[in-house]
Parts: structure tokens; sequence; C-alpha cells
């Protein structure tokens, strides 16, 4: 099934050959390629069946935030540093890929998000957030924002808009609720949003964005704003417009049995 397989390694990451070896000899029936962190480029998995990555989450994520439609298998190359709450085994448990070389594996949905920015959509399938604000995070952030026929204008600390995979983090710590990684919907919140008396008494805070529906952000700001998936930024300065939205390609994320 997988005969074509990119295993991604983790930036700084110092694997034996004979690791790689032993991943060759398990899926022998596979054109395997190795890429580095920093040479990773969407191309490179377009035609790849599987990505197995070597790392830890912040390994996995930068991988799964551009796969189209291809399977992830993610390994915790250290488990003494990283969580691996998104990898499916550990470093140590290798033999285990015999058993998904041969098909005994399940597989996961997590559920993307998708962004355009002024109109081009944009190669990042969100695992995790969108961070739309000042890149300053002692900066205001100053923007239009609408969702659902309401339209406000915020001065706030930035919008975070969250998957189901991305909740439990930096979505949560800004006092938003945690939710499945396989429900079809996305989050947003304002954090630290102003209080004006007169021009500045937001409303739309926080709220769901369901299949079908998506959030728009209009910059304000002469310049230091930033859109951010993951380590991937964008200027967002006046007049550039983001739409946020589900992606309609959730990650496919093999797990043993």
């Amino acid at each position: 099934m997988f005969n074509k397989i990119i295993v991604f390694l983790k930036q700084g990451l110092e694997i034996d050959a004979n690791v790689l070896e032993k991943i060759q000899n398990i899926f022998f029936n596979s054109e395997i390629k190795v890429v580095s962190f920093n040479d990773l480029k969407k191309q490179d998995l377009k035609d790849a069946n599987l990505i197995i990555t070597l790392g830890g989450d912040g390994t996995f994520v930068k991988a799964a935030n551009l796969i189209e439609n291809s399977f992830i298998l993610g390994i915790n190359a250290e488990p003494h540093k990283s969580e691996g709450v998104l990898t499916s085994i550990d470093f140590s448990d290798l033999d285990k890929l015999g058993e998904i070389s041969s098909g005994n594996y399940k597989v996961i949905k997590r559920h993307r998000a998708k962004v355009k920015l002024n109109g081009k959509l944009l190669d990042e399938h969100a695992l995790n957030e969108v961070y739309v604000g000042a890149t300053s995070q002692f900066h205001s952030s100053r923007y239009k924002i609408k969702f659902k026929d309401i339209e406000e204008e915020h001065r706030s600390s930035g919008v975070i808009i969250s998957t189901g995979t991305g909740s439990p983090a930096w979505f949560y710590s800004a006092g938003g609720k945690i939710f499945s990684h396989d429900e079809e919907k996305l989050s947003f919140i304002v954090r630290e949003p102003y209080f004006g008396k007169r021009i500045f008494i937001p409303k739309l805070l926080n709220g769901h964005i369901e299949k079908g529906d998506k959030i728009i952000i209009e910059s304000m700001r002469n310049f230091g704003g930033i859109l951010a998936i993951n380590e991937a930024t964008y200027d967002f300065n006046e007049g550039d417009i983001a739409e946020i939205e589900l992606s309609d390609k959730p990650l496919s994320v093999i797990k043993l049995k």
C-alpha cells in the first residue's frame, strides 16, 4: 500500500544509519526518501503515500500542515524531551512498524483549518491553530472581524482560531474550551479584548466555525501585523484580509490497533 514514503527528520536530529536501514527493510517494497527539517517543501510530500516523522510533536506538526492527502505516522525520537502527544510510537519501538507494513493499523482523522489571504489559498492546512494579530505581543492588534453577519472593529491581543487538536494548548490557555480532534468544527477566541466607553464595546469574542462557515479578519495595522500557522508567518497589515474555515482535507493519522 505504501509504495512511496517520506522519512522526515527533526532539525539537528542525528540518526544512526542502522535506523534508516531498518525502516527500509520493514518497508522493503517501498521507495523511501529522507528529508531534513529545513529542506521540507510541500512538493516533497505530494506523491508520497506515507509520511513518517522522526522527532517530536513539532516535527509532526510541520509535516502535517503541508500534507494534502497522504497518511502520516509520528515516531517520538526523543521521548525524554517531547511529550509525543501526536506521535504514534516511541523510537525504541521501531519493530512495531512491521505491523503497520502488514496492514495492522487504524486511521484517525484530525480536522484542520484552511486559510485564504487576500483571496489566495495558503499552502498550510493548520493542524493546531491560526493566529492573527500583532507580531510584537506588547502591541495592540487592530482589525475588523466578521462572523455570521456580525462585523466589529477590535483592539485586542489578537485572535486564535483553533482545531480540536490544538484546543488543549494555546487556545485553552487563552480561555477557550477543549474539544475533540475529530469534531468537524473550528473555534475562535479573542485574546484580551479592549473595552472602551463608546466606540469599542466588542461582543464577537468567541464562537464555533462549523462546516460551511468562515471567519473573516481585515487588518487595520499600518505595520507589524502577522498571520501565523505554526512557524509559517505572513505579513498582515492594513487592508489585508484573511478568511479562515474548516479544511475539507482532514489529516489521516496512522495508529497501532
